[in-house]
């Protein structure tokens, strides 16, 4: 099999899990989203182990756990206040314990390690808990149009990118961070993620066709600004790929970068659609 048919083999059985989490039942929804968060962040940390042969052996059980919280404290639909506030002081310390390390492993850039460490957390189960916090309504249930539509529109724009640069692409994107990105995959991922916005409109009404078109733009922009960030992460350590563990793929990390980003913009440019009472 080659690895254009494995890259969409593996893509349809992951998008198959994937969407019927969000229609089976909201804790389906939940599980499987905490489940790729910390898949993710596990491969983001084992990368980074890379740029140091001294690694302490609590570093990866703890900023896991310092992202599993950072996942529970986003959910307020589950947790009250006081539990919200004994999570966060769980996490400051936390995150104290990796300068404290620091005072005791003799490494030559121990604040580079100790950013590295905090900015995988902020990285991915942040983005990650934001997801799933604005998929679920206050009662619980999982925000349809919000969950099913970012997702398609950040695959949309992976595949699409992706297919475009393969037949069409001559101009390279940024070759110093990405040398097989190119402008042609550029537009080709946004024109259609457009589409795909426009699809999204025929199938949700909670936004109108122009506020879901836009929305696609945003994806786009963002989901790409995610690929080259962690291509320059890849291209710093000096690796190709974060795992293995996706056929065709890669890792978790590779699969999931642009989404990582899409999250927080998406949600940025809902929130301003609703201060302004668009939607």
């Amino acid at each position: 099999m080659n690895n254009l048919v494995l890259r969409i083999v593996t893509g349809l059985v992951g998008a198959g899990v994937i969407l019927g989490s969000i229609f089976i039942h909201e804790w389906a929804f939940i599980a499987i989203f905490s489940c790729i968060s910390i898949a993710t962040h596990y491969e983001y940390m084992r990368t980074i182990s890379n740029l140091t042969i001294k690694q302490p052996a609590f570093e990866l059980p703890f900023a896991i756990t310092a992202g599993i919280l950072f996942l529970l404290i986003q959910n307020n639909q589950f947790f009250n206040a006081e539990i919200i506030q004994l999570l966060s002081g769980f996490n400051v310390i936390i995150l104290a314990t990796f300068f404290i390390a620091e005072l005791f492993y003799n490494r030559e850039h121990p604040f580079q390690h100790i950013g590295l460490n905090i900015l995988g957390i902020f990285y991915i189960p942040v983005a990650f808990g934001a997801y799933i916090s604005y998929g679920l309504s206050m009662d619980g249930t999982v925000e349809t149009w919000f969950a099913v539509g970012l997702l398609f529109m950040v695959w949309f724009n992976d595949s699409f990118a992706y297919f475009a640069g393969r037949f069409f692409g001559k101009t390279k994107l940024f070759e110093r961070i990405s040398p097989k990105k190119t402008w042609e995959g550029f537009w080709g991922g946004m024109f259609m993620t457009i589409g795909c916005g426009v699809l999204m409109s025929l199938w949700f009404d909670e936004l109108s066709m122009l506020q879901w078109m836009i929305w696609a733009i945003v994806v786009s922009l963002s989901a790409t600004v995610g690929d080259l960030a962690e291509s320059l992460l890849k291209r710093s350590i000096q690796i190709k790929d974060s795992g293995s563990i996706l056929p065709g793929h890669g890792g978790f990390l590779d699969r999931f970068d642009g989404f990582v980003f899409a999250v927080p913009f998406s949600i940025a440019y809902l929130w301003i659609l609703n201060f302004f009472e668009l939607i």
